[in-house]
């Protein structure tokens, strides 16, 4: 409405010019439309907050009486309706968008294209709450930081050089967080945040300390132990950190010490022992973590060699022995008698004095399975003994047998070698010793001497090693 005031006033004047020419100078009184127009460039391309002024344009031939842009120009700016100037600060970034600028008369109008795309204010002022985060550790969490910027937006953050493993830059937001997961010596970091129009860069720094211990637990937290034996070693494992103090308390049984450098608990215990809990920990200068390990020196097994009977014929050489392998079931173990799935074991003679010719099941498994014997019952020969293993039943409904007194589990029989014993008078000791020496050569298999109680837990006997003596025979016997 104010546009066509305008117009109407200008066509006023305008007719009162005429009036009071009358065409004296033999010009046609008819109007014409505006002629063509531009303006400096076509394309514009401007920046939230930075002043803009796009000058009118000029005009050679009938002037306009009006102007007017469609559709409405970005937040900021303004249309001047009386010489086509656009001029203003953006107040928003706004994508390329063509609008339509027209110049008009009582005799017609003509139009004009440009386009105009407003860029955000460039990023400044980036700022973190610290500018250092120095003495955080290894594996704990590590601060939420989150960038503030003083002007203009980013979605777009990078860092120089990278953060310590474990750490994040969210690309998007700048924000940093995460747990650290290596240690990480004091370091500058460049993080710049940037838009299309510019970008902005501050420093944080950035030191990552080691770990103290965390996660301690050990393989086994429960264990029983025999006596008198090498014990397995309890290994332990740490979450995170590195130890490099490990102490014990209270102090281990005679024979079973605690690595001071490694922390393995291992030894051949000396003295039996009721279930004792220990505290173990792990500490460096910048921590600690402890745990618990529950530990009984007891005779839970035994595995034992009794010998039947022994003799060689000193001119010959030709003669043999009987041993018995029997097991037995420590009185003390908290679940006696404990009933027992399958076992495995390995012994070894001395082959230059004997040789095994047989293996046969012990007379306490002779009426398993009706009868039967074991389901299963392997001897394996190697060149220094052998190794044996034991399924009593195939049934699910076995229960298992037990060994609250010494159980028969073998009868071996061997024969003298005699090219080695020929021509001895006196008796002869040879050794038999729990294990296979030969074990992991080519064809041998790896066996231990173990009590299996459901299938699954595996209990390392006491083993007591024995000597056969071959009784030099006598004229007459």
């Amino acid at each position: 409405m104010l546009n066509q005031s305008r117009i109407f006033s200008k066509f006023c004047l305008l007719v009162c010019v005429v009036g009071l020419l009358g065409g004296c100078f033999g010009r046609s009184s008819k109007i014409q439309a505006p002629a063509p127009f531009s303006y400096p460039q076509q394309d514009w391309v401007l920046t939230v907050g930075d002043p803009i002024e796009i000058p009118a344009p000029e005009i050679f031939g009938p002037v306009p009486l009006g102007w007017a842009v469609s559709p409405q120009l970005p937040a900021g700016l303004s249309f001047n309706e009386d010489n086509g100037s656009i001029s203003g600060i953006p107040q928003e970034p706004c994508p390329r968008n063509f609008f339509t600028v027209t110049a008009s008369n009582f005799g017609g109008q003509t139009s004009y294209g440009i386009s105009i795309r407003v860029l955000p204010e460039a990023p400044c002022d980036l700022a973190y709450p610290v500018t250092e985060v120095t003495g955080v550790l290894a594996f704990v969490e590590f601060p939420t930081l989150v960038p503030s910027l003083g002007c203009g937006g980013s979605n777009d953050y990078s860092i120089d050089p990278a953060l310590p493993e474990g750490l994040l830059l969210d690309m998007y937001t700048g924000i940093i967080s995460g747990t650290p997961l290596i240690s990480h010596g004091p370091q500058e970091h460049q993080i710049t945040a940037s838009n299309e129009s510019g970008s902005a860069v501050t420093s944080l720094l950035i030191e990552i300390l080691p770990a103290g211990p965390c996660g301690l637990v050990y393989e086994e937290s429960d264990k029983v132990v025999a006596p008198n034996a090498d014990m397995d070693p309890i290994l332990p494992t740490v979450g995170c950190g590195e130890a490099e103090i490990w102490e014990i308390n209270p102090s281990l049984p005679a024979g079973v010490n605690l690595d001071p450098a490694t922390g393995v608990i291992n030894g051949n215990p000396s003295v039996e022992t009721n279930r004792i809990v220990y505290t173990i920990t792990a500490s460096n200068e910048h921590g600690s973590d402890s745990t618990e390990v529950a530990l009984r020196i007891s005779p839970v097994f035994i595995f034992e060699i009794d010998q039947l009977s022994g003799s060689f014929n000193p001119e010959t050489g030709e003669g043999g022995a009987q041993a018995r392998i029997i097991l037995t079931e420590g009185e003390d173990n908290e679940t006696f008698p404990t009933q027992i799935q399958l076992l495995s074991l390995a012994l070894a003679h001395d082959p230059e004095s004997l040789d095994v010719t047989s293996i046969e099941p012990g007379e306490d498994l002779a009426g398993l399975n009706g009868g039967e014997g074991p389901d299963f019952f392997t001897p394996f020969d190697t060149s220094t003994g052998f190794t044996l293993g034991i399924v009593f039943s195939f049934s699910p409904d076995f229960p298992g047998i037990s060994a609250e007194t010494p159980t028969e589990i073998a009868v071996v029989n061997y024969v003298t070698v005699p090219e080695n014993t020929s021509g001895d008078a006196d008796s002869i000791l040879s050794s038999l010793a729990w294990g296979n020496p030969v074990a992991g050569q080519p064809g041998v298999p790896y066996v231990e001497n173990t009590v299996v109680l459901d299938g699954v837990t595996g209990i390392l006997p006491v083993t007591i090693d024995n000597n056969v003596e071959l009784v030099a025979e006598t004229s007459g016997e």
